[in-house]
């Protein structure tokens, strides 16, 4: 009986590579618990472990035929591949308590979708070609049928989960333009309430005045008053040559 406990949490195992698949290598078990998870996740960790038992069917069925220089056996080792790689990424961000990137989620979770249609298809359609067996053909081409099925409501729950992540990044981008253009009306409003403030200190405080010019004309326009020089001043030193009387007031005999 599932208790909504077990719901809740999901067990997901590293998936096996191409080579542990078709020679059987046996590894030991890796698997890590998800708590609450999304449907998309449910899905993938479900169609990871039908992959893997439907590719190991197909190469025990085939034994030593199994060729993997078939162009559909390549196209399905690719898909099968593709669809790994997307559950490692989901199983290490898991194992390192890490949110798995929105951007994954809108570019890859897709891709991982095709590419287990292609898988199913492919696996299948193999499988039916190497059953002789009426009834055995029958069950094989309803299991085709389920497996289809399966990928074609994985792919739908994926697009899901990106239209919502569009969706909450597009809501996200609208909040952080309103936030900026609120900030941005805040910003102009205080602009305006300073530039008033500015205006009204300016009207309220008087400027200072200039001192007056004189009358008069330009400095420029005095004349300069020009001295003889023909007749030595009383203060002048007496001119060389002439003789240096000590007492004007007396005469020598």
């Amino acid at each position: 009986m599932t208790t909504s406990s077990d719901f809740n949490r999901l067990r997901l195992e590293a998936p096996r590579d191409l080579l542990q698949i078709t020679d059987g290598t046996p590894r030991p078990e890796q698997a890590v618990e998800i708590a609450n998870p999304a449907v998309w996740v449910r899905t993938l960790v479900h169609q990871q472990q039908q992959a893997k038992n439907d590719l190991q069917r197909l190469t025990e069925l085939c034994g030593d035929a199994y060729d993997r220089t078939n162009r559909r056996t390549w196209e399905i080792e690719q898909a099968y591949q593709t669809l790994a790689e997307g559950t490692r990424y989901v199983y290490d961000q898991v194992n390192a308590n890490e949110k798995i990137a929105e951007e994954w989620i809108r570019s890859e979770l897709s891709k991982l979708a095709n590419a287990y249609q292609s898988l199913a298809r492919n696996v299948w359609q193999a499988i039916i070609a190497r059953t002789n067996e009426a009834n055995e053909r029958q069950i094989c081409q309803a299991t085709q049928l389920i497996r289809v099925n399966d990928a074609l409501s994985f792919l739908a729950e994926a697009n899901t989960a990106r239209n919502q992540h569009l969706a909450n990044f597009q809501g996200n981008v609208e909040l952080w333009a309103a936030a900026h253009q609120n900030r941005v009306a805040a910003l102009e409003n205080q602009l305006q309430e300073a530039r008033a403030e500015i205006q009204h200190i300016a009207t309220r405080v008087p400027l200072p005045t200039t001192p007056p010019v004189p009358a008069g004309p330009p400095a420029w326009r005095i004349p300069i008053r020009q001295t003889s020089t023909s007749a030595p001043s009383a203060h002048s030193p007496p001119a060389l040559g002439s003789p240096l009387r000590l007492n004007p007031g007396t005469r020598p005999r």
